[in-house]
């Protein structure tokens, strides 16, 4: 049965792939209000197969508001960059599935940004971005917090125990004015150093993972004799 979501990839390959248009757009995270671009992107190709993408699905019983693909192609973005570190660290990506959208199941209509499953592991991950000043930032930070909490308190409350079930929440920067042709240096090393807590996060779980098979268990006991 398949899972109920606005895109299912079964590996980081698929999600590099899917997103490679990305690198082709040279797709960045812009400093312009979301509704400004919008305007400018509304007519891209990808943009127009995300959004056809969500209606098609039905996933929510509310339109579409259009900032949000936006802030899909952000995040896809972030996703990706975090998918190449995993692989730097050595993952196993063919392990990993990427549940975007997610609509939760007795979840009043709620739905996860991303889901992360490796074997008995669920990543419930949230993103958001400020634009503004510190004290924002740390307000967008609390609210995304607490939506990622409850998304992972209905998804444990479904599931069987046995499953490990995580949040995590990144909070993003504009890295590049458009209107002025900038780019932001200090915003870009921050959403770096974010996108290296969020893989090192999901590597540690990982390799809780591992640690559980069969044979890393065996693996260990022979390492008593």
């Amino acid at each position: 049965m398949d899972i109920k979501s606005m895109f299912k990839f079964d590996g980081t390959n698929a999600f590099n792939t899917f997103t490679n248009v990305l690198e082709t757009l040279e797709w960045r995270i812009e400093k312009q209000l979301l509704k400004e671009r919008v305007d400018k992107y509304k007519d891209n190709e990808f943009y127009l197969l995300l959004r056809q993408t969500f209606n098609d699905k039905r996933l929510s019983i509310w339109p579409l508001k259009e900032e949000e693909v936006i802030t899909w192609m952000d995040t896809l973005l972030i996703m990706r960059k975090t998918m190449i570190q995993l692989f730097k660290k050595g993952i196993n990506g063919e392990k990993v599935k990427i549940l975007m959208e997610y609509p939760l199941v007795f979840g009043n209509h709620m739905r996860t940004d991303y889901l992360i499953v490796y074997e008995r592991l669920i990543i419930v991950l949230e993103f958001g971005m400020f634009n503004q000043d510190e004290k924002r930032s740390e307000e967008r930070y609390t609210k995304k917090l607490q939506d990622s909490i409850t998304h992972r308190q209905v998804l444990r409350n479904m599931i069987n125990n046995d499953v490990i079930v995580v949040n995590y929440v990144l909070v993003y920067r504009p890295e590049f004015d458009r209107i002025h042709k900038m780019i932001n240096k200090e915003n870009i090393e921050y959403n770096h150093n974010e996108i290296k807590r969020l893989s090192d996060f999901i590597m540690h779980h990982v390799k809780h993972q591992d640690s559980l098979s069969a044979i890393a268990q065996l693996e260990m006991v022979q390492f008593y004799t």
